[in-house]
């Protein structure tokens, strides 16, 4: 029953109720009334209030409220599915291929979901240990023409995975061509600020410690005492500040 009929149903009732009060009423204010047809309209007037407590508790206010509800959230209605949760539902539970390939379905779908890609070189890098497979599908994404936004983001990320590798070189070269190719942009701001950074440690590696990703490292030995240091795998490098 839709809410006009149940409003309806209960202005019968009150109406009902209306008239045997004011009958009630009359035949009290009688000069000789009809003692038992006032008690009887009286009574049918308490009844037939009830009958409008029950009808408005039990059809109108939950209809009522119904209607509110559903104005505000409607269940019916479905909701939107974030294309990314069932990556991170996999990843979540210790299968980062599984996310992985789950992230190379939404970018067959929208090819330019750059968070997509993101996710795919921070599993590489962090749950696989694979920076070179993380470099290669950033790289390969900026074969590609971007916005700026999208193209900062994504060069950003590159250089993250290059200072992982300990190739501070390539990482340089990637900051310089966003500072060239975005001048005057923030985005060209921000990657001289990395540039600097990087340089910074450049140059003072071998005479000051230098701090990356809140890890300092130990100052090198004096050049009388230096001993050739082993390569220091890549994996073992500090993460870098960034995006990773």
């Amino acid at each position: 029953m839709g809410v006009f009929l149940r409003l309806l149903f209960l202005a019968a009732f009150a109406w009902v109720g209306f008239i045997l009060y004011t009958d009630a009423q009359a035949q009290a204010h009688l000069a000789n009334p009809d003692t038992s047809r006032v008690v009887i309209l009286f009574g049918g007037t308490v009844v037939d209030g009830v009958a409008i407590a029950l009808v408005l508790t039990t059809m109108v206010v939950p209809a009522l409220g119904e209607q509110i509800g559903s104005y505000f959230f409607n269940p019916s209605v479905e909701i939107e599915h974030d294309p990314h949760a069932d990556a991170i539902a996999k990843l979540a539970q210790g299968d980062p291929e599984g996310a992985i390939d789950d992230y190379q379905n939404i970018l067959e779908k929208d090819p330019s979901d750059t968070l997509a890609l993101s996710e795919i070189a921070r599993i590489c890098c962090r749950d696989l240990g694979d920076t070179p497979r993380a470099a290669s599908v950033i790289e390969r994404a900026l074969e590609t023409d971007w916005p700026h936004e999208q193209s900062s983001f994504l060069a950003n990320r590159l250089v993250d995975v290059y200072l992982l590798q300990a190739d501070r070189m390539r990482a340089r070269h990637v900051l310089i061509q966003i500072a060239e190719a975005m001048d005057g942009t923030k985005y060209a701001a921000n990657a001289l600020h990395r540039l600097h950074e990087i340089d910074r440690t450049i140059e003072t590696e071998g005479h000051a410690p230098r701090i990356l990703d809140g890890h300092q490292e130990a100052p090198a030995p004096d050049s009388e005492a230096a001993q050739p240091e082993e390569a220091v795998p890549a994996a073992e490098e500090s993460e870098p500040p960034g995006l990773l």
